[in-house]
C-alpha cells in the first residue's frame, strides 16, 4: 500500500486540538458523552486526513490480454486457417480475454480487427509485395509476426501470444526477439498448424565439392526432399546437356542422390536437377538449378632427372585432362621455369644437388604457404649421398631416406687379414672394401680398423668417423706381412668395443680362416706351441722398442681348443654382433661359419677376390637398412581413400623394386611394399600437400606399370588430391544464400599470408534482368569483408556477383576471385516441411507459454500481470462520514442523553 500525498498526515497534529476543545466544555457536558464525542471526531478527523492523503492498496491484476497471430503463408493448408479461426472464436466466448487482437503474417505483419475479417486480407502469390496493405504468401518470417505482437498488448494483465504457424522460417530469425519477449512478460503458446500438401517431393540443394576444377572427376549430390516414400526418377543437367539420370525409391526425409560428373567448361556453370516422383502433389518446386564455378585443370609441372622417360606419366596425366609441363632439373635452378605458374610439382628421379638451394626454398614457400602440392617419385637418384637424404627437399616429404635411417648409433671394427696369404691383390681389394664401408658412415658413426697377422695392430683407432682423409690414408698404408692369427684380433675387438654404449656394435672379420689359433675344430699345431710363437713374437717387438720384457712365469696361460669360439661367444652376450667374409682358394669356411652364426652375424664366401668390396659394402647397407629392394611385388593397400578409388592393385602387374625409407610419425600411408615398407606416402606440408611414391614412375620398376590401366588413373588420382584447396587461395570470393538475401563473403591475403585490412571492395551484382548496382562490402574481421543482398525468388536466369576493381582491390585479384553466381528459382516456401515442432517448442518453452496446449492452459491465471493500485479514499471519506453521524447520534438522541447523564 502506498500514499499518493504522504504530505497530507501533517494535518494529524490538529487532533490534540479536539481534545484540548473537549476538555474546555467538560462543565456543559456530560463526562461520558463528551469522552465519546472527543474519540469519535477524533477518528472521524483520522480518516478524512488518511482520505486526503489517498492511500492505495496494490492488488494482482486478473485481466489477461492475449494476441492472436495466424500464420497464412502458402505452406499452410486453407482448412488448417480455417479451424485456427474456430478455435480463436471458441477461445473468445469460453475465456472471455479483457482483451484480444488479431495479427496475421507470412512475409510480414498485419493486424485485424476481428477473426472475421481474416479471409478479407490482400495476399499475394509472390516471395514479396511493394504494396504495404498486401501480404505476400511466398515467404515465412516469425521474428517480424514476433515484433509486431509485442506493440499489440494493452498497459495491464497477463500477456499471452498464441501463435498459429508451422514453425517454419523462410526469413528471419525468432531467436533474436527472446529478450524482448522476456522483458515484456509475454508468454508465447505455439499451435502446430497443418502444413499445404503431405505428398510433395522436390529437390533441396545441388552440392558441388569446393574449389571445382574443369574435367575433374567429381561427384555432384542431388538432395532431394520427399514427404512420403516413392519412387522417381532424378535427373541432372548442365544447359542443354543431361549429364546423368537415375531411377530411385525416395524414403521419407532428405535424399542423397549421387552423380559422378567431369565438368567440361570452365568459368560460372550452372547446374539443373529435376526429381519426377510419382504422385508428386505439387510440380513448381520439382526442378533447382545452381550455379557453380569451375576452375582450370590443374597445372603440373613435371621434372624429371631424366627428361626423354618422363613421357609415360605425361601421357597418362594428359589422358586425364591434366595441364603438364615437362622441365629438367637445371631448368629449374635456372629459373627458367618458376613454380609460382603451377598448382603440383612432381620430382621424378632428381639429384637435389641439381636442383639448388635457392630452388628447394622456393618450392618449400610453394607448398607451406601457397598451399601447392609436391609428388616424389623414387628412383636411383634417391640413393648414396647424391640422393635427397637429409635435404630440404626430404623436409617436406612424409618420408625419411637412408641417410636419416644411417644417423642410429653405430661402432664398426673391421677385422683385416693382412697375413702372407693377403699379398698382391687381396689385400688392395681388402682396402677398397674398408673404403667403401668407411664411405658409407656419417661423421658420428664410430669406425676401428684392425690388421691382423700374429698379432693385432690398430690401424685406425675406434672414434668417431668425422673428417675420413685421416682413416683413408691410414688404410691405404697397410702392408701383407707374417702369420695368420684369429684370436687376438678378436680380443682386440673385444677390447675397443667393452665401453661402446652404441645400440649398434658390430664386427666384420676378413681371412681365409687358416689361424695359428686352436679352436674346436683343431689345428695341426698345439695351443702350447701356438701360444710360445705368440709370446715369442711379442718379447722381440719389445726389445726393439726398449720395453723391459716380463719373466716368463708373467706370461699369459697357454690357449686351450675352442677359446676362439669362446671369445665370439662372449661378445654376443655383450651385444657385439660378428660377421665373417671368407677369402682365398681353401679357406676354413667350417670356422668361419660358426663364428657368424655364434656372433649372430652373417657368413660370406667370395667367390673371387674382386667380391671383397662388394660384401663389405652390403653388409654395411644392412647394418645401416637397405636403401634399395630389387624385387619383383605387387602393392598392398594399407589406407583406403579416395585416392586409390577404382584401382585394382590385387590383380595389377607387379613392380619391380622401390627405395627404401621410414613413414614420419603423422604421415598417412596408403601403399605397402614387401616387408610392409612404406610405398606410397602423404602428409600436409603448411598449407600445402606433400606425396612420396618409392617406386619410380617409369620403365626401370614400373615397367609393366605403364601399359596398365590403373596407372593413369592412379597418379592422376593422387595429383588432383595435391591440388591446392579453394580455401587457400590469397583471394577468395564466396556467395551464399541465407533465406531471402545474398550472403556475399570476401577473404584478401596478402603473398605473406598476412591479413589484407583497410581495403574498400565493392561487388558489381548483375540481377536476372541485366540490372546491375554496386555494393561496398564492409570489413568484418581481419582479411574480411562481407555484405548482404536482398534476391528474388522465381528468377530464371541466376545473380552474377564478381569484384569491382578499386579500393585496394587489383586486377590480379579479379583474376583470381573469378565470378559467382546464385541461382534461385523458387521460394523456399515451396518447401513443404513438416511443422517444426522443435522450434515451436522451444519458443514456447523460452518464453514461459506451452507447445499445443489447450485453451484452460493458456488463459490460466499464472501471477505474472502485475499489480494494479486499488483507491481506499472512497472506503476512508465514507468510514468518517459514518463516525460523524454517530458522533451526532451520540449528542443528540434523547436515549443517548439518559444514558450518559
Amino acid at each position: 500500500m502506498t500514499l499518493l500525498y504522504p504530505q497530507a498526515l501533517w494535518l494529524l497534529i490538529a487532533l490534540p486540538a479536539i481534545w484540548l476543545l473537549g476538555f474546555a466544555a467538560r462543565g456543559d457536558h456530560a463526562p461520558r458523552r463528551l469522552l465519546a464525542s472527543v474519540v469519535l471526531r477524533s477518528f472521524t478527523l483520522t480518516l478524512l486526513i488518511l482520505a486526503v492523503a489517498q492511500p492505495r492498496l496494490f492488488v494482482r491484476d486478473e485481466a489477461v490480454s492475449v494476441v492472436y497471430a495466424l500464420d497464412i503463408s502458402r505452406s499452410i493448408a486453407p482448412a488448417s486457417v480455417s479451424g485456427a479461426l474456430e478455435w480463436i472464436r471458441t477461445a473468445n466466448a469460453s475465456f472471455q480475454p479483457s482483451e484480444a487482437r488479431y495479427l496475421v503474417f507470412a512475409d510480414r505483419a498485419r493486424y485485424v480487427a476481428s477473426a472475421d475479417d481474416v479471409p478479407a486480407v490482400a495476399v499475394s502469390s509472390t516471395e514479396r509485395s511493394d504494396r504495404t496493405e498486401t501480404i505476400a504468401q511466398g515467404a515465412t518470417d516469425i521474428e517480424q509476426a514476433l515484433r509486431a505482437a509485442l506493440a499489440g498488448f494493452g498497459p495491464r494483465g497477463e500477456r499471452r501470444l498464441v501463435l498459429f504457424t508451422d514453425g517454419v522460417q523462410t526469413r528471419g530469425d525468432f531467436l533474436r526477439v527472446l529478450p524482448r519477449l522476456d522483458a515484456a512478460k509475454v508468454r508465447v503458446f505455439a499451435v502446430p498448424m497443418q502444413v499445404a500438401t503431405e505428398r510433395d517431393a522436390w529437390v533441396d540443394a545441388i552440392t558441388v565439392p569446393e574449389g571445382v576444377r574443369r574435367d575433374e572427376p567429381i561427384t555432384v549430390q542431388v538432395k532431394v526432399h520427399a514427404q512420403a516414400a516413392m519412387p522417381a526418377r532424378v535427373q541432372l543437367a548442365s544447359g542443354g546437356r543431361r549429364l546423368g539420370a537415375r531411377g530411385v525409391n525416395l524414403r521419407l526425409g532428405l535424399n542423397d542422390i549421387g552423380f559422378d560428373v567431369a565438368l567440361p567448361e570452365a568459368g560460372a556453370i550452372t547446374l539443373t536437377a529435376t526429381v519426377y516422383a510419382e504422385g508428386d502433389a505439387y510440380a513448381g518446386n520439382d526442378t533447382l538449378a545452381e550455379t557453380v564455378w569451375v576452375g582450370p585443370r590443374p597445372r603440373v609441372l613435371y621434372v624429371d632427372g631424366v627428361p626423354e622417360s618422363a613421357r609415360y606419366l605425361v601421357e597418362a596425366l594428359r589422358a586425364h585432362h591434366l595441364d603438364v609441363t615437362v622441365a629438367s632439373p637445371e631448368a629449374m635452378a635456372t629459373g627458367e621455369v618458376s613454380v609460382d605458374a603451377f598448382d603440383v610439382v612432381i620430382l621424378s628421379d632428381v639429384f637435389v644437388q641439381g636442383i639448388g638451394a635457392k630452388t628447394v626454398g622456393k618450392l618449400e614457400a610453394f607448398v607451406r604457404d601457397r598451399g601447392g602440392g609436391l609428388i616424389f617419385a623414387a628412383g636411383e637418384s634417391t640413393y648414396g649421398e647424391k640422393g635427397l637424404a637429409g635435404s630440404g627437399v626430404e623436409n617436406m616429404l612424409p618420408v625419411r631416406f637412408e641417410g636419416k635411417r644411417k644417423r642410429r648409433d653405430l661402432d664398426l671394427v673391421l677385422l683385416i687379414d693382412r697375413s702372407h696369404s693377403m699379398r698382391g691383390g687381396k689385400l688392395e681389394l681388402a682396402k677398397t672394401a674398408a673404403l667403401s664401408t668407411l664411405d658409407l658412415l656419417e661423421a658420428r658413426h664410430r669406425l676401428a680398423v684392425v690388421a691382423f697377422d700374429a698379432k693385432a695392430y690398430d690401424v685406425v683407432p675406434l672414434a668417431p668417423v668425422g673428417n675420413k682423409r685421416r682413416a683413408e690414408d691410414l688404410i691405404s698404408s697397410m702392408t701383407a706381412r707374417g702369420q695368420t692369427s684369429i684370436y687376438p684380433a678378436l680380443v682386440e675387438a673385444q677390447r675397443l668395443l667393452a665401453t661402446s654404449k652404441a645400440a649398434t656394435k658390430h664386427v666384420i672379420l676378413l681371412s681365409d680362416g687358416i689361424t695359428d689359433q686352436p679352436a674346436a675344430s683343431g689345428g695341426a699345431p698345439t695351443a702350447a706351441e701356438i701360444q710360445a710363437a705368440i709370446r715369442k713374437g711379442r718379447e722381440q717387438e719389445m726389445r726393439q722398442q726398449g720395453i723391459p720384457v716380463p719373466p716368463p712365469e708373467a706370461a699369459e696361460p697357454p690357449l686351450e681348443p675352442g677359446a676362439i669360439e669362446a671369445i665370439v661367444a662372449e661378445l654376443a652376450r655383450a651385444k657385439v654382433t660378428v660377421s665373417t667374409v671368407a677369402i682365398g682358394d681353401k679357406p676354413n669356411i667350417g670356422l668361419l661359419r660358426d663364428i657368424a652364426a655364434i656372433g649372430n652375424g652373417r657368413g660370406y664366401v667370395a667367390r673371387d677376390d674382386a667380391e671383397i668390396p662388394s660384401l663389405f659394402v652390403s653388409e654395411t647397407r644392412r647394418l645401416l637398412g637397405e636403401s634399395l629392394v630389387e624385387e619383383a611385388f605387387r602393392p598392398v593397400v594399407a589406407h583406403r581413400t579416395a585416392v586409390l578409388a577404382g584401382v585394382d592393385f590385387d590383380h595389377g602387374p607387379p613392380l619391380q623394386g622401390m627405395s627404401v625409407a621410414r613413414a614420419n610419425a603423422f604421415a598417412d600411408v596408403l601403399l605397402r611394399g614387401p616387408k610392409e615398407r612404406p610405398l606410397l606416402v602423404t602428409t600436409h606440408y603448411g598449407l600445402g600437400k606433400t606425396v612420396a611414391f618409392l617406386s619410380d614412375v617409369k620403365n626401370r620398376w614400373s615397367g609393366a606399370w605403364i601399359a596398365w590401366e590403373g596407372y593413369g588413373r592412379l597418379w592422376a588420382q593422387v595429383v588432383r588430391d595435391c591440388v591446392p584447396r579453394a580455401d587457400v587461395r590469397n583471394v577468395a570470393l564466396r556467395v551464399t544464400r541465407s533465406k531471402g538475401e545474398a550472403l556475399i563473403e570476401l577473404r584478401a591475403l596478402a603473398s605473406d599470408r598476412s591479413y589484407r585490412s583497410g581495403l574498400s571492395p565493392s561487388v558489381r551484382i548483375t540481377a536476372p534482368g541485366g540490372t546491375q548496382s554496386t555494393l561496398v562490402m564492409q570489413q568484418v574481421a581481419p582479411g574480411i569483408y562481407s555484405a548482404r543482398a536482398p534476391i528474388e525468388a522465381g528468377q530464371t536466369q541466376p545473380y552474377r556477383f564478381e569484384l569491382a576493381e578499386g579500393g585496394g582491390v587489383t586486377r590480379a585479384d579479379l583474376r583470381e576471385a573469378g565470378i559467382r553466381a546464385l541461382s534461385y528459382s523458387w521460394s523456399d516456401e515451396l518447401r513443404a516441411l513438416p511443422v517444426d515442432v522443435a522450434a515451436l517448442r522451444l519458443l514456447s518453452e523460452r518464453t514461459g507459454g506451452a507447445y499445443a496446449a489447450p485453451g484452460d492452459e493458456i488463459f490460466a491465471l499464472k501471477g505474472d500481470g502485475g499489480r494494479v493500485p486499488r483507491p481506499l479514499w472512497p472506503i476512508l471519506l465514507a468510514a468518517a462520514l459514518a463516525l460523524f453521524l454517530l458522533d451526532i447520534l451520540v449528542r443528540r438522541a434523547p436515549w443517548a442523553s439518559r444514558r450518559t447523564m
